[in-house]
């Protein structure tokens, strides 16, 4: 693995973190659906890591 792999798969697992911990922070004052909503985009930047990293590990195999 490649440090470009290594740092796209520790955003991944750092932005997934901290999106589910401000859901469970969120909870305390809204639903759970509503706190999910909130932090969206959190989660969405996670899974905009880890289509980089698949995307790059596929491009380093070829």
């Amino acid at each position: 693995m490649s440090l470009k792999q290594t740092i796209f798969i520790s955003l991944t697992i750092v932005s997934f973190i901290i999106g589910v911990h401000r859901v469970l922070i969120d909870m305390q004052t809204v639903s759970v659906s509503e706190a999910i909503g909130y932090n969206y985009w959190i989660f969405m930047i996670s899974i905009a890591f880890i289509t980089i990293f698949r995307y790059n590990r596929k491009k380093q195999n070829s």
